[in-house]
């Protein structure tokens, strides 16, 4: 920026040096320049002629804030009159230290008394503080948060405000801080012009005589009057006519007044009568309704119960029935046939038919059970579990509707107790002794419990042999539930069949026995399941895996005794057997006892291991034939290719290769990738060797 400077006395000792008058700028009046940027030491040398040049004129630089010196208030030309100068204490502290800031900032063009920045546009001393007031609030009443440097500063910058505008700041404070006061920013003009509310206007009454007597000082009224007091309507030409010809309001309500009063009791008493006798026709009409409703209600359950009685009297005409035939069967010996549905087919299918819901209601299967308990006692008596295990159950099948048990509300609450005991949700509902719920037997089941199952424990325990698989599998497909009682059928196999077996099977000796074990196991797997008898196949294959260290698999019986497993174990279990105790034999065989021989084959061993191809799966087959046939196999192919050229017979060779891939495309491996993929280099090595080119040795290209 341009400056204008002071011209120098005419006497030059007392004129300033360029350095002093660099630091204290001259500006002419009423203008405000900034002091020209100081890039070098020959900026503070300048000649008069520079210094005396004109500037341009204050009002053509924006941002000054005016023209010429009358347009700005006295304060601001003060203002900016007065430069900030320079503190006296300026960088005293740097005079305790290196003074390494200031030093920095000289490098950088910086002077003292000029401000920060690249044209020196900052501030020329630090920054100082104001001290507000105890407790006051920000610019509170008007007070002025700027700091004498700040308004230097900024009358520096040209950007001191006017007077104007200060006086408008605390206009709008003192009003602020007055506007709690009454009538205190309003002037009396204001006042004045302020309309007034208006009042409200009062309510004038007045009686009817007044009002005829204004009507009738008033000009008469053209319009008609119709006087409808009468029986009959009346035209008549004034207001007068009507006082003459009605009574007034008073003189209709002050006459007979002990009339009028003994009236008005007579008719609110009547009133009040009326009401009450209303109020009670209307009670007596809904309580005959609910009297009406209720009869009826008593009369159908009065009906329902004569019809309940009758059938009660029926169904106890049915037991006397039924009992007198049962005293009279024991009596005669006539039970001894056992058939139930001959003695008391017809009451029972009464029962069952057209009594079922009394007999849930009143439990009359123990009714049915008492006539049948005997029965089945003395039949079982003379029963032959295993050589008839269908006996009676066709009878029980028949009446199993009679014959309710728990199963039949619950199926997956029941539990048996080790010792017998039947435990679960009780059949009443009640709670047992103990903290859990505990069903009782049903008749039915108790019957079975006690009757039925010795006979058949006793039979599977001292006469039934496990190798004889069918009467005890036809026992539990003829008695199986629902017509057996679920825990009954669950301990007969876990208490009964499956510990006789597992011991079979404990004295099972794959050796020396002539039966294959799966001839008398695998008959079990349709009623049994698979799933019941994994502990019985876990100790199969420990026997068989304790057999098969001393096996060679020129034995064909360790492969008879595991075929037939191949089904019914998992993929799993099978294959862990046959890595553990199979494919080691195989592999030693092929290892010591197979040789490769043109001449004179012998194919033993490679048959004993091909046998194995259904059980072992075809990854672990390809890799047996990968690591113990296939080397022998090519390392003889490149003996024989490598003779000399013309001892060799092509043709032999092809035959012999032909031969050899038909012997395992007989047995279904041709399609196995590890054969195609060694056959395929035999064959190459066939053509390597006719065509005359080098051919290595499959070993060292293998070792690589």
């Amino acid at each position: 920026m341009l400056g204008i400077w002071a011209e120098d006395d005419e006497d030059s000792s007392n004129a300033p040096s360029p350095a002093a008058a660099s630091l204290r700028p001259k500006f002419s009046s009423g203008i405000n320049f900034k002091p020209s940027k100081v890039d070098s030491p020959l900026s503070r040398t300048q000649s008069p002629q520079s210094r005396n040049e004109s500037p341009e004129p204050s009002s053509s630089r924006p941002g000054l804030g005016g023209g010429s010196a009358t347009s700005r208030s006295s304060s601001f030309r003060q203002a900016s009159s007065n430069s900030p100068v320079v503190n006296k204490e300026f960088a005293k502290f740097a005079s305790h230290g290196t003074g390494f800031g200031m030093k920095m900032l000289q490098k950088m063009g910086w002077q003292v008394g000029k401000g920060l920045g690249a044209e020196g546009e900052g501030i020329i001393n630090p920054i100082e503080t104001k001290q507000r007031p105890t407790r006051m609030g920000i610019a509170f009443k008007g007070f002025d948060e700027r700091t004498t440097q700040h308004k230097e500063e900024a009358a520096r910058r040209g950007e001191v405000p006017s007077d104007e505008e200060m006086e408008e700041v605390t206009t709008k404070t003192k009003k602020r801080r007055d506007a709690w006061k009454k009538d205190a920013l309003t002037p009396s003009v204001e006042k004045e012009e302020t309309p007034s509310k208006p009042r409200k206007q009062k309510t004038v009454y007045k009686t009817a005589s007044e009002i005829i007597k204004e009507s009738a000082a008033s000009q008469p009224v053209a319009d008609k009057i119709i006087d409808m007091t009468g029986p009959a309507a009346r035209e008549l030409t004034s207001l007068s006519q009507v006082r003459s010809q009605s009574p007034t309001m008073l003189e209709t309500s002050t006459r007979l007044p002990e009339l009028r009063h003994n009236l008005r009791l007579i008719a609110d008493l009547s009133l009040s009568d009326l009401d009450h006798l209303t109020r009670e026709k209307r009670l007596a009409e809904v309580r005959a309704q609910n009297l009406e409703h209720e009869r009826e209600q008593l009369q159908k359950r009065l009906d329902s119960d004569d019809a309940e009685m009758k059938r009660v009297d029926e169904l106890q005409r049915i037991g006397r029935e039924i009992e007198a035939i049962s005293k009279s069967a024991l009596a005669t010996g006539a039970f001894e046939q056992g058939d139930i549905t001959a003695m008391f087919g017809e009451h029972f299918k009464l029962l069952e038919t057209q009594y079922s819901e009394e007999f849930k209601a009143f439990g009359l299967d123990a009714m049915v059970v008492s006539v049948w308990a005997p029965i089945m006692k003395y039949g079982c008596v003379r029963w032959d579990v295993l050589s008839s295990p269908t006996w009676a159950s066709d009878l029980v099948s028949r009446w199993r509707r009679l014959l309710p048990c728990n199963d039949d509300l619950s199926r997956n609450d029941d539990v048996m107790d080790i010792d017998g005991g039947f435990q679960g949700k009780q059949r009443n509902g009640r709670r047992g002794a103990g903290s859990e719920r505990t069903l009782l037997m049903t008749p039915f089941e108790s019957m079975m419990f006690t009757i039925w199952l010795p006979k058949v424990r006793s039979a599977i325990n001292n006469t039934w042999n496990p190798r004889e698989a069918d009467p005890i599998i036809h026992l539990l497909e003829a008695w199986s539930p629902p017509i057996l009682p679920l825990f009954i059928y669950e301990s007969i196999i876990d208490q009964l069949i499956l510990p006789k077996l597992s011991k079979a099977v404990s004295d099972w000796d794959p050796r020396n026995d002539p039966v294959q074990i799966h001839t008398w196991i695998h008959p079990w797997l349709p009623t049994l399941k698979a799933w019941r008898l994994s502990a019985i196949f876990t100790s199969i294959r420990q026997k068989l895996s304790v057999i098969l260290r001393q096996w060679h698999p020129s034995d064909e019986s360790a492969l008879h005794i595991l075929e037939p497993w191949k089904e019914v174990w998992d993929a799993n279990p099978m294959e862990k057997l046959i890595v553990k105790s199979i494919l080691p034999k195989l592999t030693q065989v092929m290892r010591t006892e197979f040789v490769v021989n043109p001449r004179e084959q012998n194919l033993d061993p490679l048959v004993w291991c091909l046998a194995w191809k259904d059980l072992i799966s075809p990854v672990l087959t390809g890799q047996l034939l990968d690591n113990e046939f296939f080397p022998k196999w090519l390392d003889v192919l490149y003996k024989w290719v490598t003779l000399n050229p013309m001892d060799i017979n092509w043709d032999e060779v092809g035959q012999w290769y032909s031969w050899w891939k038909q012997v395992f495309a007989s047995y279904g491996l041709d399609d196995n990738p590890v054969i195609k993929s060694s056959f395929r280099k035999g064959l190459e090595m066939m053509n390597r060797a006719s065509s005359g080119e080098r051919v290595e040795n499959p070993a060292v290209v293998a070792a690589r």
